[in-house]
């Protein structure tokens, strides 16, 4: 039997790693100031407002206007201390500054037409400033709305889909190449540099949870013999860009279950490898507008669906490989489960040869924790629920993932 193990978002966090999307896009918003002043400086008028404008291949997405009272001071002594987005909103209040984002786009088509539009950088900025969301909230987002610019019909009840359509998709597939370029620049430059090539007891301990034996409640469930009871082969499904995983090292340094097979997956690509480049997107195929966006026959339309960014190399086929291989167990160390990745997971748990899902779940503050959360997403890729029943290890099985002692607070 074997372990398959998925990798999310929470893993980086369990380091104390700033990948969340809200992390991100407050850097985005706290670099673009730093621009923004800078060219308030070399251009700006006094008495007058001036507009720093961020474009990207000659659309323009956003701008941040600016008073001249505005100080090249300001920038150096404030805006690093700026760390949420209620300090951000009364940084901009208190210093008469507006984020921008256009309402109407100009067709890059002959007609130069133009049409009105709906950002979604607005959106997800919008919702930044009243809650806290996940990257698979972003996914879901972009795909909200593709499905908007979809659905216009005339008043004969007829799906519009003209060079103003076509022109929405455009502008919505350059803020999404936008936001992955940025993204990449942000996840390379908060990467530790200094990590020790030897991590000690912490990386033995952490080998010792990937690769060891199947609990005894799994092991008995599952009637494994004594010579079952460590997976054969591990394969670790990394859905982050981030090479944190890597930095553990080989498997050997932990002497248990030498003779195991570790494979590591960068499903969704990894940073500043051109073989393997960055996948981001939506990836359900199974939701009842997929076949309507077939239908419309325009390729602009899935530039940033999954599977198509996954012929890009073989590791899918790699996946698929070892599922096909042997019966196994499914590890979940800080992936949401959510539906942007629902076509690969639905494989991945309804597969007949999946016997068991374990969920290391995050333990909040106050003491509660994510276990149903985590078991009602995963419920969503499963049509058989007689099944997904029988495959989740109960909570008492289950482990927080701060049990894994993944904090580097004392080495980075």
């Amino acid at each position: 039997m074997n372990r398959l193990v998925l990798i999310g978002n929470g893993f980086d966090l369990a380091h104390g790693l700033k990948t969340r999307y809200s992390d991100f896009m407050l850097d985005l918003i706290k670099r673009t100031l730093y621009h923004a002043e800078f060219n308030y400086l070399v251009k700006g008028k006094q008495g007058q407002r001036h507009e720093h404008t961020v474009t990207h291949k000659d659309y323009l997405l956003f701008g941040i206007q600016i008073f001249d009272r505005a100080s090249f001071f300001y920038v150096k002594q404030e805006v690093h201390k700026i760390d949420s987005f209620d300090a951000l909103t009364a940084f901009f209040e208190q210093h008469g500054l507006t984020l921008s984002f256009p309402e109407v786009i100009t067709s890059k088509t002959p007609s130069g037409k133009e049409f009105s539009y709906t950002s979604i950088l607005k959106t997800m900025i919008d919702a930044l400033m009243t809650r806290n969301l996940k990257w698979v909230d972003v996914e879901g987002a972009y795909y909200q709305s593709l499905l908007t610019i979809l659905n216009q019909f005339d008043k004969h009840g007829n799906r519009v889909y003209d060079e103003n359509s076509k022109a929405e998709i455009g502008i919505l597939n350059t803020e999404l190449d936008y936001l992955k370029i940025q993204l990449e620049m942000y996840l390379s430059a908060i990467m530790p540099k200094h990590i020790p090539d030897n991590l000690g007891v912490r990386g033995i301990n952490f080998w010792s949870k990937i690769k060891g034996e199947f609990s005894t409640s799994e092991q008995g469930r599952l009637s494994l013999t004594e010579e079952q009871k460590f997976p054969e082969q591990v394969h670790i499904l990394n859905f982050n860009y981030t090479p944190t995983f890597t930095y553990y090292g080989s498997h050997c340094a932990c002497p248990d279950n030498l003779d195991v097979q570790v494979a590591i997956n960068h499903i969704h690509g990894e940073l500043n490898k051109l073989h393997n480049p960055l996948i981001f997107g939506y990836g359900d195929e199974t939701d009842e507008h997929y076949s309507v966006m077939e239908k419309l026959n325009d390729n602009t339309l899935f530039q940033h669906i999954k599977s198509f960014g996954y012929f890009k190399t073989d590791n899918y086929h790699q996946l698929l490989r070892f599922l096909d291989s042997d019966q196994y167990q499914v590890y979940i160390i800080g992936h949401s489960c959510g539906l942007s990745d629902r076509v690969m997971l639905k494989h991945i748990f309804e597969h007949k040869k999946c016997k068991s899902i374990q969920i290391f779940y995050h333990q909040r503050e106050d003491g509660s924790d994510d276990y149903i959360e985590k078991t009602q997403e995963i419920s969503r890729h499963f049509e058989d629920k007689r099944a997904m029943r029988e495959k989740m290890v109960p909570k008492p099985n289950c482990h927080p993932i701060s049990g894994l002692n993944l904090a580097w607070d004392d080495i980075v």
